[in-house]
């Protein structure tokens, strides 16, 4: 008969690639760790395990428990999570970097506030691997992002729940033509000589390419930053305009403007993501109703 902990600890070395590993993951002493596994293995009446090099690699039987055997387990602990009856304890919540800071760290100080036997341990993650974590285990929730259409993350294993919708404005030099105007489209931007992120962060840039061929956009100059605050030094310094959510994005220098862009899909979908077997538990319940409300303020700023 397979034990929980065992098969508990015989992912965690999967995951982990060592026992060194999984027990680091696990807060165990490498020693129960290697306890554990032969506990398994007797169980099973065959090993788990061999050596390779350095490294520990799983047999054939042992990977197909893994298979199965992570699923089961997140669906034990989401059966936990989903019985408690008040919030309490912690979860791993994944968040991408404008996320946390515009959303998830102000909603971690309400609920420190609010609810204080529960506790939230952020992850700066960008939404790929985020929804990896989640889907492992390694996380309880997930901050993600979408620019322009909406591309769906769910799954069997994942539900995804819409925080708001995150507007994209133009960001212009104070003294620039077009900077009073009341809206603009990227069509009227045309040939401006533009910041953006490299071509190695699709999100953002794969937004702007497909503009780019549907408008006919000619850029003068690209110049790349990957932060935000470098783009919109750019603009400062009278170099480039450039587009950006207003989400996280901090206040702006004096001598620039945001000016909304018009173009239909000139937007962030923020989501959280949650497994389908822990999304009631009260400690979600309360995390989302928290996002929700930060997202409901930050989200209406210009």
């Amino acid at each position: 008969m397979v034990d929980v902990l065992g098969l508990r600890v015989l992912v965690a070395v999967a995951d982990a690639g060592s026992v060194t590993g999984a027990a680091r993951e696990l807060g165990y002493s490498p020693s129960n760790v290697t306890q554990h596994l032969r506990r398994l293995e007797r169980a099973m009446d065959a090993p788990m395990v061999e050596r390779s090099g350095r490294r520990i690699i799983l047999t054939d039987r042992a990977q197909v428990l893994v298979d199965r055997g992570r699923h089961l387990l997140l669906e034990l602990d989401d059966l936990v999570d989903r019985t408690a009856l008040v919030p309490s304890g912690a979860i791993d919540v994944g968040a991408f970097p404008t996320g946390l800071r515009g959303l998830l760290v102000p909603a971690v100080a309400t609920l420190a506030r609010d609810v204080p036997a529960l506790r939230i341990r952020p992850r700066e993650l960008e939404p790929d691997e985020a929804l990896d974590r989640l889907r492992a285990g390694r996380l309880h929730a997930a901050i993600v992002k979408e620019w322009g259409a909406t591309r769906s993350h769910e799954d069997d294993v994942v539900r995804e729940q819409t925080l708001g919708i995150d507007p994209i404005d133009a960001i212009l030099p104070a003294e620039h033509a077009l900077a009073r105007e009341p809206s603009l489209t990227l069509q009227d931007l045309a040939e401006q000589a533009w910041a953006l992120t490299p071509r190695e962060d699709p999100s953002y840039r794969d937004w702007f390419a497909s503009h780019q061929k549907v408008l006919a956009l000619r850029p003068r100059t690209i110049y790349e930053a990957s932060e935000f605050a470098s783009l919109i030094s750019f603009v400062e310094h009278g170099l480039a305009i450039t587009a950006l959510p207003r989400l996280g994005r901090g206040p702006l220098p004096t001598t620039v403007v945001p000016v909304p862009l018009s173009d239909p899909d000139a937007h962030r979908t923020i989501s959280i993501a949650t497994r389908r077997t822990s999304q009631s538990s009260p400690n979600l319940v309360s995390l989302i109703a928290a996002l929700r409300e930060q997202a409901s303020t930050a989200l209406s700023k210009g």
